[in-house]
């Protein structure tokens, strides 16, 4: 696991202890790096990928996972405890990125955190600016080397 994402993690991880948050819904979760570190760490884990290979090779990591897509997911309204999303909207265009988010919003209990990666579009899109580091969200904000920014958003209350 790279650094930056290990420290983002581990992170989030302790603000869920400090809250007694005990599960989390990993969205585009992969093959489970990340949801095996949540259980490892004693927090309950579920991941959702569109890939059913990813989905197989999570299921072989003893995690709980499905095939879902992040803009409909197949859970009730506020049926997790926190939300870990850092891959989310990095590979949907940026019109997409406002549908994902109220979604993960929906899943998440109310004043649920909700870990994400802002991408910053291309700004020869016509993007956002570059340059434009408020975090309008109010939540704890870092960019990287890549541009974007990490982001622990509260889901409504």
């Amino acid at each position: 696991m790279e650094s930056i994402r290990r420290d983002r993690l581990e992170s989030f991880v302790s603000l869920l202890k400090s809250e007694g948050r005990h599960g989390v819904l990993g969205l585009d979760c992969g093959a489970g790096v990340d949801g095996l570190h949540f259980v490892q760490s004693g927090i309950h884990f579920t991941g959702v990928d569109m890939s059913e290979e990813s989905i197989r090779a999570a299921r072989a990591r003893g995690l709980e996972a499905s095939v879902a897509g992040p803009e409909s997911l197949p859970f009730a309204d506020a049926a997790f405890s926190s939300v870990w999303a850092v891959d989310a909207l990095s590979g949907l265009p940026p019109e997409q990125w406002d549908d994902v988010v109220r979604e993960l919003g929906r899943v998440a209990e109310p004043g649920a955190p909700i870990a994400v990666v802002l991408p910053v579009p291309d700004p020869r899109g016509g993007g956002d600016n570059r340059d434009d580091n408020r975090d309008d969200s109010g939540g704890d904000s870092g960019g990287d080397s890549q541009g974007d920014r990490f982001t622990v958003l509260r889901s409504p209350a």
